[in-house]
């Protein structure tokens, strides 16, 4: 499941990189997740695969409050709080 979100947001990412004009900006706001327990690094990962296809990661900004993981989660693994992030990149 997991490796399914991530390959289908490196297409919607690769997709706004080609029809972006040069310069442009995206904003994207998006929340970190617990999968199966283990918290994931959304924010990071997603920068990275657009810095890879040639954005540039002007900035990442965590919203002063974060969101708690499911009530699935909680039932089995506690509350955690999880960043919820802006991230803006520019193409090239």
């Amino acid at each position: 499941m997991v490796k399914g979100y991530f390959y289908e947001m490196a297409c919607v990412i690769y997709e706004l990189h080609r029809v972006l004009r040069s310069g442009g900006e995206v904003v994207m706001v998006n929340d970190n997740v617990r999968y199966a327990g283990a918290s994931i690094s959304v924010d990071l990962i997603l920068s990275d695969i657009a810095a890879k296809i040639g954005f540039q990661i002007e900035e990442i900004s965590i919203l002063p409050i974060g969101k708690g993981n499911s009530s699935q989660q909680m039932g089995t693994h506690g509350r955690e709080v999880l960043r919820k992030c802006v991230y803006i990149w520019r193409k090239k």
